[in-house]
């Protein structure tokens, strides 16, 4: 799903002693088919601005477009935007209250509308694709930490969201469950869920997993580009109080100790590709 956010504000407390700018001005498109990696410290605006995204948070003012389009209000926009995003929220099995795993994932469908029979599709594909068809049958309660998050995913996931916005997924995970759960969510993009922005911490599993990255400081929107264009830019984000992926530093402590690496490397992959050809041996090595 295509959605756009126009000069988007949102003060907390507004009209308060204690008001906080959470946004600011922040103008934002998603067409179908983007994989958008957002980054920001903490406090920057990301998870007001996904709630904004996902018609969970009425701004105070700019404008809300689902499907790229104006609606007369913003009630109007949420409604449409509701039924076409999902939100994973940080720690998203703290939501998990199903006597089994099979329910927990059909309680969106079901609450959609969704038939017995159509309901029972989506949480069995949601649960293939989620990697947790075998605990179908399970309390969610007896699972790991890293089970739970993928069961609660799932949830969002059997919906089957045009728009899927997670907001910062791999928090707490141990580093094998993260990788697991970034690559789950690249197999699920284009054909499962069109779209997905992905909030995160970890400039690793941003450079390894998204198309494109947006920076979020202090409640705008001060950067975009593809992940070159934006981690190029490395002293703007050290600025910020962010940085580059870290083979990205060592990469370019061996350039500046000589090695004759090519520049514009983000991700492990692309380190040991540059590896292989500077032995000679090329990509296949």
């Amino acid at each position: 799903m295509s959605v756009e956010l126009r000069n988007i504000t949102y003060t907390y407390n507004k009209d308060e002693p204690s008001a906080r700018v959470a946004l600011e001005n922040v103008s934002l498109r998603l067409d179908d088919g983007d994989f958008v990696g957002l980054i920001g410290h903490t406090g920057s605006g990301k998870s007001t601005l996904m709630q904004v995204l996902a018609g969970l948070l009425p701004p105070c003012g700019g404008e809300l477009m689902p499907e790229g389009k104006s609606y007369p209000d913003y009630k109007s926009a949420a409604r449409v935007a509701r039924k076409s995003a999902g939100l994973v929220f940080q720690y998203p099995e703290h939501q998990l209250f199903e006597e089994t795993v099979y329910k927990d994932i059909a309680f969106g469908p079901l609450n959609r509308g969704l038939s017995s029979d159509e309901a029972d599709a989506r949480v069995r594909e949601a649960a293939r694709r989620v990697g947790v068809e075998p605990l179908l049958d399970k309390s969610p309660f007896d699972l790991s930490g890293g089970q739970k998050r993928r069961v609660a995913i799932a949830g969002v996931v059997a919906m089957k969201p045009e728009l899927l916005i997670l907001d910062e997924p791999t928090a707490g995970l141990d580093p094998e469950g993260a990788r697991e759960l970034l690559a789950m969510l690249k197999s699920l993009h284009g054909d499962w869920c069109k779209t997905i922005i992905l909030a995160s911490h970890s400039m690793e599993d941003v450079a390894k997993t998204v198309k494109t990255v947006a920076v979020m400081n202090r409640g705008r929107l001060v950067m975009s580009g593809s992940v070159a264009e934006v981690f190029s830019r490395g002293e703007e984000l050290r600025a910020m109080g962010l940085d580059t992926p870290q083979i990205s530093r060592i990469a370019e402590g061996l350039i500046r100790a000589g090695v004759p690496l090519r520049r514009g490397i983000f991700t492990v992959a692309e380190a040991a590709d540059a590896i292989a050809e500077l032995l000679g041996g090329g990509k296949n090595a």
